[in-house]
Formats: structure tokens, sequence, C-alpha cells
């Protein structure tokens, strides 16, 4: 069963199984549109044909004003219009989301006597298209900002090549998308226009310009053939794939399906059912540039809301002493409530070590534990959610645990903290290295804590003293190294 709706020029869509009722109401599109919507500082307004819950409405006020307190300069109190109508029932049971990660994992051990369903989205942390064509649709263009972004800067010879090729009126729009954010539609519109007559000219494999790509073997196997029309397009489809894996859609490859089959299979074990849900809120967020962390509680409520399960449980990241401005967080999550759907934040009273305890006492929950965000199927084992997954497992002498081997500890010190948050769960397996007596585990986490900080010293004063004179003339040398999302605070 598919649900959309035609948001801001974008087909925003839900894939269900067709044997559960779906809302047919504008909750969940209100759910979905109200960030983007404050981003772009315009009015919210829904067709008539598409009530919104009054309980929702209201709420929806509230939301607000606690995200534009967050983030006064970039996410602006706009109106909402919209006819209302009371939400009703439409399935039975308690829900809540389980992507198989350490959070959901926690959530469902702890509410498994409670749960009668789960639910797995495919289309917010991953996402690759359905389609058959070689050709390129709207569908395809997964992160518009950070492709924008790299076309203009330009980043690596392929975006310099591609961005010689764009028409004056696609570099006129891709420049005032980049510069304010303005007017993704005609972004998209135009761009996508450009690239299928650049994949439907001559071979755009060059040794030199795709030096450091990393082709699939399928590309490799189609470049060896010699190939013209419709299969010249395909190939010159799959190298900008490759290019732009995470810019660029690619055709879908079965890994969802085989997550899907894994994590049926386990919560089949305790008696409950798997409900997968796809959607293309990957895409639709990141056209307004706004970041996972803005956007993760509003998109869990948006499929919450499409499903109407009478209570629903959103898994928490982070406990109440670390909690912060958050898109998922105990003080929103409960507000994107209806009349008949009840959204809870649960699990702010463990830290993740406490967690993986509760994780480890359950053989065939390690065993199924996925963290990865490369891979829907594999831990990678050097990503920062698997390293930080991996240490309190290897403290907790979890050797079933799907994971490599930790990597040493010369390399933990050399590790890079990211954030506050990062931080705390380094101090957590910090504490859990006391705990169970591994000095040296200990001493490494110390040292690595110890140059992070080190490195936040130099940049504070960088931007006092200097006023980011070091930071700016990095960002010039190293230009690929990322930009910007919207967030749920200012930028620094």
């Amino acid at each position: 069963m598919e649900v959309s709706a035609d948001v801001d020029g974008f087909r925003l869509w839900f894939r269900s199984p067709k044997s559960y009722p779906v809302s047919r109401t504008g909750d969940p599109f209100l759910a979905s549109a109200l960030l983007p919507a404050m981003r772009q500082g315009e009015k919210l307004e829904f067709d008539p044909r598409l009530p919104v819950s009054p309980k929702l409405l209201r709420n929806a006020f509230v939301l607000q004003e606690i995200f534009h307190s967050w983030n006064p300069e970039e996410l602006r109190m706009i109106p909402v219009s919209a006819k209302t109508s009371p939400a009703e029932p439409l399935n039975t049971g308690a829900m809540s989301f389980f992507s198989g990660g350490v959070d959901s994992m926690y959530t469902f051990l702890k509410r498994k006597n409670e749960l009668s369903h789960v639910v797995n989205i495919y289309g917010f942390d991953f996402f690759f298209n359905s389609g058959d064509a070689s050709t390129f649709s709207v569908a395809d263009l997964k992160d518009l900002a950070h492709f924008a972004w790299k076309l203009m800067l330009p980043v690596g010879p392929v975006s310099a090549y591609l961005k010689g090729m764009l028409s004056k009126t696609t570099l006129q729009t891709l420049s005032n998308y980049v510069d304010s954010g303005s007017d993704p539609g005609a972004v998209e519109t135009s761009l996508v226009e450009d690239l299928n007559k650049i994949i439907s000219g001559q071979l755009i494999y060059d040794r030199k310009r795709f030096a450091g790509v990393n082709l699939r073997p399928q590309t490799r196997h189609f470049m060896s053939r010699d190939l013209k029309g419709e299969d010249l397009s395909g190939l010159n489809r799959l190298l900008l794939e490759d290019a732009y894996p995470r810019e660029i859609s690619g055709k879908y490859n079965g890994a969802y399906q085989t997550a899907i089959e894994r994590n049926t299979c386990f919560v089949q074990s305790f008696g409950k059912t798997l409900v997968p849900v796809e959607n293309n809120h990957y895409a639709f967020g990141y056209r307004y540039n706004l970041s996972r962390n803005l956007t993760q509680g509003s998109a869990l409520a948006s499929v919450a809301l499409l499903l109407g399960f009478p209570q629903v449980y959103v898994p928490s990241a982070y406990t109440y002493r670390q909690l912060c401005p958050l898109g998922s967080h105990p003080l929103t999550d409960g507000l994107w409530s209806n009349e008949c759907v009840e959204i809870i934040h649960d699990g702010c009273e463990a830290g993740r070590t406490d967690k993986l305890k509760m994780i480890c006492e359950c053989e065939s929950a390690l065993t199924n534990l996925r963290v990865c965000f490369d891979n829907v199927n594999i831990n990678c084992g050097k990503c920062a959610k698997c390293l930080r997954t991996m240490m309190p497992l290897k403290l907790l002498r979890a050797s079933a645990a799907p994971f490599p081997t930790l990597p040493s500890l010369k390399v933990i010190r050399k590790s890079r903290i990211s954030d506050d948050i990062e931080t705390s769960f380094f101090k957590e397996t910090v504490d859990l290295a006391l705990q169970t007596g591994d000095q040296e585990m200990r001493y490494a986490l110390c040292a690595c804590m110890k140059r992070n900080e080190l490195l936040k010293l130099l940049i504070d004063l960088d931007k006092v003293l200097l006023g980011g004179f070091i930071k700016r003339a990095y960002r010039r040398i190293v230009p690929g190294i990322g930009i910007r999302r919207i967030d749920t605070t200012p930028r620094d």
C-alpha cells in the first residue's frame, strides 16, 4: 500500500503491507513537513481533503516554539492552516521502532511483554531507488544539498567535469540554492534534465578523472563491453552512482530485504510481528539540507501516525543526564501524538553500556545486533558507531557479538571524538573499564579523550584569538570535508 502527497513539489511517499490499515489524513505529512517549512520560513497549508488531528495541530505550535527556541536563526515560526478532524483508531497493540541497533534492541527487550509489533523503516538511514530506468529522475537525488555543494565548489575532478557540462540556467539555480537554500524544486528539475543529457552523450569515464572513485564490479563489467545508446547511458549512470554514493541513489540491491528477513526471524522468536515500512524521507530531508539529528523524531512520528497503533515507543539514544537539543527528545516526541496514537520516548534511564549489558544477557539479541551506518547487514568495525559499541562489548567479554576484531589500543588512542555526546559515550566506557579492571583500555580511552580536548582547545584558541583564520584556511586547502547541515542548534 502506498500513501503519498505532494509537499512543496516533492512526492513524499510511504509504503507498508496491505494487511495494515493506514491513515488517510494529513497527520503523517504534518510531521514530515513541519521542520522543512520552518527552515524555508513558509506557511504550511493542507488541502481540505487532508484533515489534520486538532490535538496534533495544537501541538504543532508548541513543537515550533521548542525547535525555534533551540535554533531561532534557521527554524522560524510559521502558520499552519488545515481542516481538522479527530483521528480514528487504525491498528491494535503496541509497537516500537526497531533497527536492530543498541537503543532499539534495549527497548525491545525492556518492553517485550507489552509490545505486539515492531516497525523497521527503510528510507531514513538508507535509501535506494526501486526503479529500473537508466535515466535519472528527481527520486534519484537522495542528498540534493550535498550534491549541489560538491558540484559548485567543485569537489574533485568528476564534479569539475560535470560542472563544466551544466547549462547556465542550472548553474544559476544551483548557486542560488547553495547560497540560500531557495527553490529546491527548480534545482531538481534543471539538474536532472542536464544529467540525462550528459549520460546520453559520450562515455564520461576517464582514467584520471575517476582515479579516486571505487568502481563496483558491475560497473567494471559493463566498461569492458562496447556499449551504445541506452546501454551507454546505463553505464554512465553507474559511473555517477559510484562517484556519488551518498548523493545519487543506486538501484535497490536487496540488502534491505535481507535485513527484514533477519529481524523478522528474531522478533518472531519472541512472538512479535515485524512491520516493514519504506519511505523516501532520506531524500526529502536532505532536499532542505536538514540534518538527521534534527529530523529523526519527526520522521519516526510520521510513520507512527501513518500506522496508527495506540501506543508507540521511540527508543532513546541518550540518558537524561546527556540530553541536549535533538530531533528525538522526551520534550518533543510525545507532542507528535494525536487522539489515537500516544508516542513515548523510551530508554533515557539507561546509558549505552547499561543497554549493552542487558543485550549481552540475551544471546539471540547479541548475535542480531547491527549498528553500522555504512551497511544495513554488516558491522564494519571502523566507523564511530561500531567502535563505540565494540569497546564496551570487549570489556563485557561478549565473544558472540557480530563484529570484527577491535582495532589496537594505538588506533583507539588516535580516534577522533566528534562532539560532546560522543565524549559522554567514551566516559561511560572508561567507567566500564574501571569496573572490569581493564587498565590498558582505560588508559587508551583517557589518552584519546585528552588528545581530543587539546584539539578542541586549539580550535577555540583559533576562534577567539585569530577569528577562525586557521579553520578557514584548512577548509580552503581540504575542501572535501563536507557541508554543515541545518541542525537543532545554530551554527557555531
